[in-house]
């Protein structure tokens, strides 16, 4: 390993803090109901994955999680587990997409281990662990959700890293 891979210069200091404000306003622009909500935020955590590697990604993310919670904090207030959640979510963008082809399989599959793991399964029970609600009950209507934000985050993130792979801001962070 080079030292450039454990430094972080001034010039990733800077995009990270562009995708982290990125991603906390794009955390904030979903449309649709509570059951099924449509948001963005992950863009700019693939985005963060795919330029700075999975340790860069989990700590920006885990502070973009941190930030928003004190600048803008949600209606179920901090929760510990949801920072662990976007540590991990961090680390899987990062291994799955950072020096590697973008592909729609490597996207499909990086889309869904986050799907599987965090948001189906980590999520619903830190869920569970606030509100009490049985986990089956909570996992049952997550799952068509998860479902559909499995397509969708597919494509849009697959359409966003195949652009700036053949464009000029390929080289960000590196």
């Amino acid at each position: 390993m080079n030292s450039r891979s454990t430094v972080v210069s001034v010039q990733e200091i800077t995009w990270m803090s562009l995708l982290i404000a990125m991603q906390m306003v794009l955390s904030k622009l979903s449309i649709g109901s509570n059951t099924l909500k449509v948001g963005f935020s992950f863009i700019a955590i693939g985005l963060l994955g795919y330029y700075f590697g999975p340790f860069k990604a989990a700590i920006a993310n885990v502070i973009a999680d941190v930030i928003s919670n004190v600048v803008m904090p949600s209606a179920g207030g901090f929760f510990l587990g949801f920072t662990f959640s976007a540590l991990v979510a961090g680390l899987i963008y990062g291994f799955m997409l950072y020096n590697h082809k973008v592909t729609v399989w490597r996207t499909f599959v990086t889309v869904l281990l986050i799907t599987v793991v965090v948001n189906t399964g980590m999520n619903t029970l830190w869920i569970n662990m606030m509100t009490n609600i049985p986990y089956v009950t909570l996992l049952i209507p997550r799952l068509a959700k998860e479902a559909f934000s499995l397509v969708y985050q597919t494509g849009l993130l697959y359409i966003v890293l195949k652009w700036i792979d053949n464009s000029k801001f390929n080289r960000i962070g590196q």
